[in-house]
């Protein structure tokens, strides 16, 4: 593969002059903490099995720990993160300064189309309102990223009135018409704050005991799939 152009201060937030305190902020960040949560084509999906989660289930977002940056895949697998912190005013590197710029040497997707290696993504943890879990939201797509700037613009607002506490978000839906009538309409997650919770449902050691690196491709395109029958109901083995 292309070897990443150099960069200044852009793999993390808070640069460090300690090359091991560097090396540690910079590793943590590849870290899927607890379990892998996703949205594909009208469901959320959780966890290496893809179980199904309820829509309307709720969870403390972690506004703190939203990460924004990039993530390049290879073989359907990520091998690279570029990202940090919203909180700490993060500016994750433009796209020319990543390397991987000869689409001759690019993967090609299923129709045969040159796929991007890196993929500009967010991460965002949460708390498990009904079973008390870690899990990472993970998104590439527009949709998913979408959804994750109306709750930033919903809790920028908001956040002076709550210092001490993070929003509830009820996972929900929403779709549009695809300009190509043969897709359909298409679906796209909808994070909605329906309450407020105290920040202390997210202890350090809580965190750091439940960090995995769970390798769970998460979905690395916009939404472009025809309309599908609405999913059948959670089964029993769902937790929420």
């Amino acid at each position: 593969m292309n070897t990443p152009a150099p960069r200044q201060g852009t793999d993390v937030s808070t640069p460090s002059s300690n090359p091991f305190t560097a090396y540690g902020e910079q590793a943590s960040q590849k870290a899927i903490v607890g379990t892998l949560l996703r949205y594909s084509k009208g469901d959320y999906l959780a966890g290496q099995d893809d179980e199904e989660v309820a829509m309307g289930s709720k969870f403390v977002a972690n506004m703190d720990e939203l990460m924004v940056g990039w993530i390049r895949w290879e073989n359907n697998r990520p091998t690279d993160h570029i990202m940090g912190k919203i909180s700490e005013n993060y500016q994750p590197p433009r796209r020319n300064e990543l390397g991987d710029t000869d689409k001759a040497m690019w993967e090609v997707d299923s129709q045969g189309k040159e796929r991007d290696p890196w993929q500009f993504s967010n991460y965002l943890l949460l708390w498990g309102v009904t079973d008390a879990e870690l899990y990472t939201f993970a998104t590439s797509s527009k949709g998913g990223l979408n959804a994750l700037g109306d709750l930033c613009k919903v809790y920028g607002k908001a956040m002076a009135q709550h210092p001490d506490e993070y929003p509830i978000v009820e996972l929900g839906d929403d779709s549009y018409p695809h300009p190509n009538k043969e897709f359909g309409r298409i679906k796209i997650p909808v994070l909605k704050i329906v309450g407020w919770e105290t920040r202390g449902v997210f202890t350090d050691g809580e965190v750091a005991d439940s960090a995995g690196e769970e390798s769970v491709a998460v979905e690395k395109a916009p939404e472009k799939a025809p309309a599908k029958a609405a999913p059948a109901p959670p089964t029993g083995k769902a937790k929420f």
